[in-house]
């Protein structure tokens, strides 16, 4: 008998389950930690230093601007419908006109909808990647929006009209050129039930947001909101109209 061979045929269960246990737990924390952090593919350099930036507000010079930009167009507003009041035809034109302006977003529009709101997470002080809003999240909502039917769409009061750009700077988001900051208010004017339902797909843009922290994304149904006419430029340097246009 060899007296160094102490190991019986059953000593080998305890330590070999032990270790399978430890493996399949590494293994579903790998897997766990690779779905949480399924939006951080949308993610490029700059922003991973991204962080919440608190209440910060960076529109107070371009709220002045805007407010001016809003009188000069309510007047422009009053003289086309001065015009139409002259006659038939003229009238006729300028509904056309004022349906034209609702189209470009150059009009205050009301109606019903739906109220987005997305904010960094207050879990470790945001200072994750994905416990923070980015340009990408708002893109996604935005379009989420237009393919449900949204007519109308404002993101922290800017209105989205053709050519404004949602991106990342650094650390911050600029909408058409405006920095903002979260929490980040998508107010869409459509059918409430049929953009509340897009929004909260199983699998959806919400969802992944949510999946980092449900408190980063809520969404409320509105009976009636105003959203204020794009204010940006609108002056075209290379698009002109062809001559042989009707």
């Amino acid at each position: 008998m060899n007296p160094f061979n102490t190991v019986t045929r059953q000593n080998w269960v305890l330590p070999v389950s032990i270790l399978s246990m430890v493996l399949g737990f590494m293994m579903t924390a790998a897997w766990v930690t690779k779905e949480s952090r399924s939006r951080l593919n949308y993610a490029s350099g700059t922003q991973q230093d991204r962080v919440g930036s608190g209440t910060i507000d960076f529109q107070e010079k371009y709220d002045q601007l805007s407010d001016e930009v809003s009188k000069l167009r309510a007047e422009k507003t009053k003289l086309e419908r001065a015009l139409g009041d002259q006659g038939s035809s003229s009238k006729a034109l300028n509904e056309a006109l004022q349906e034209m302006k609702m189209q470009a977003a150059l009009s205050d529009v009301e109606g019903p909808g739906v109220t987005v709101t997305l904010k960094d997470s207050a879990k470790g002080g945001g200072f994750e990647v994905d416990q923070a809003i980015h340009d990408f999240d708002l893109l996604r909502v935005v379009n989420e929006l237009w393919n449900a039917g949204a007519e109308a769409i404002a993101v922290n009061g800017h209105r989205m009209a053709i050519g404004v750009s949602i991106r990342c700077v650094g650390s911050v988001i600029m909408v058409d050129n405006i920095r903002i900051a979260p929490p980040v208010v998508i107010r869409a004017i459509g059918d409430p039930q049929t953009l509340n339902g897009a929004l909260n797909l199983p699998g959806g843009v919400l969802s992944e947001i949510r999946s980092s922290d449900p408190t980063m994304a809520t969404i409320e149904l509105v009976r009636k909101m105003r959203l204020q006419a794009y204010n940006g430029s609108t002056a075209h340097k290379y698009a002109l109209v062809a001559k042989d246009a009707k």
